[in-house]
């Protein structure tokens, strides 16, 4: 491993850069915590023992600025202090510290200490390697019909527009104008859903953001809910058919992120469901969970279709089927704020999707600490 020991008392950081040393590690020293901010975006160790109290910039600050910086924020952080409180532990914690331990203590013990939150960041960055290379894989797999079908129709229609051999009249221009316009925001709207996709897979694997997302609160879920359906009402011609029963509640999640989710799942009704049917949405607060229904008396799922786009689903007759990108994305924001998304579909009886949030921010356990030595 390669360790950074930041300690501005030169005798106990020398012996303790010694001891490890011995034991096969890198060593790299910083005798305050100003030097040890520099020597951690330099050097980029895999785990950082700090002094908590430093003449330069104590160890809290050090913790605080490391966890700031994009290229020191995930590296592991061990406080070292002669003074070990709860109250100074919570306060190092609090400020992104992996683990607190008071002086004196032995060598085997500050290498479990270390080898451990070395381990756990390795494999969170597995994790997460494995994450971008099954989503990698999956938009080689998934993408091309979606891309390809509306990309050839653009190209089509531009041959028709480039061929001067056959004149067009004005209605003919408009019509090809408007399927290239159509085209062009499928295409666009893919790009945007394979982004959000991604971000969304990335942020369940850092305890931060999660954390983060989980404390965002929606006061008016309702009136959040009933602006992406209308808009989705009113691009698909369809204002008629929308079936509002939305009760005023409150959701924890970021308002950006309930209309994302309700847009995808109201677009997904429209879509598969024929105009002049009904899609219904309701949303409510039962005092524990907000709860948000999409119910459409379409087609329901056709198997060719969900077999493709990757999200298992339950069908009325038990067998497995899967969904478009829209709904994986719409499941994944319900799981990241803590609740759920079910989806019950039966060919020519329509889709029932419910979606269960906590009505209020779910509290952060305390974080994990070693055994104090």
């Amino acid at each position: 491993m390669k360790i950074l020991l930041v300690d501005d008392a030169d005798v106990f950081r020398q012996s303790v850069a010694n001891l490890l040393r011995t034991r096969g590690h890198e060593v790299v020293e910083a005798t305050n915590g100003l030097d040890g901010v520099k020597l951690a975006r330099a050097h980029l160790p895999d785990v950082i023992v700090s002094d908590v109290v430093m003449s330069q910039v104590d160890g809290y600050a050090l913790t605080s600025v490391l966890r700031q910086h994009p290229t020191t924020t995930d590296i592991p952080l061990v406080l070292v202090t002669g003074e070990a409180d709860l109250k100074g532990m919570r306060k190092g914690m609090t400020l992104g510290a992996d683990d607190y331990i008071a002086k004196p203590f032995k060598m085997d013990e500050l290498m479990a200490a270390l080898e451990l939150r070395v381990h756990r960041r390795r494999a969170a960055r597995a994790e997460v390697e494995q994450k971008l290379a099954c989503l990698g894989s999956g938009i080689t797999l998934k993408l091309p019909p979606e891309l390809s079908q509306p990309l050839d129709r653009m190209l089509a229609s531009t041959a028709m527009l480039a061929n001067s051999s056959q004149p067009r009249t004005p209605a003919e221009l408009a019509e090809l104008a408007q399927s290239l316009r159509d085209d062009a925001r499928q295409v666009q709207r893919l790009g945007r859903n394979l982004l959000a996709h991604a971000q969304l897979e990335l942020f369940g694997t850092n305890p931060s953001h999660l954390n983060r997302l989980r404390q965002a609160l929606s006061p008016n879920a309702d009136a959040v809910v009933a602006v992406p359906a209308r808009q989705c009402a009113v691009a698909t011609g369809r204002e008629g058919d929308l079936h509002l029963k939305l009760a005023p509640g409150a959701a924890t999640i970021a308002e950006t992120h309930l209309a994302k989710l309700a847009e995808e799942l109201v677009r997904n009704a429209f879509e598969y469901s024929p105009a002049g049917t009904p899609v219904t949405v309701q949303c409510y607060d039962d005092g524990h969970d907000f709860l948000l229904t999409i119910h459409d008396e379409g087609r329901g799922m056709a198997p060719d279709k969900v077999a493709r786009l990757g999200v298992v689903v339950a069908r009325a007759d038990g067998a497995p089927q899967v969904t478009g990108l829209g709904l994986p994305i719409a499941r994944r924001i319900a799981e990241l704020h803590g609740g759920k998304l079910i989806l019950s579909s039966e060919p020519g009886k329509g889709t029932t999707v419910r979606v269960s949030l906590p009505a209020q921010p779910i509290v952060a356990p305390a974080p994990a600490t070693e055994p104090q030595f």
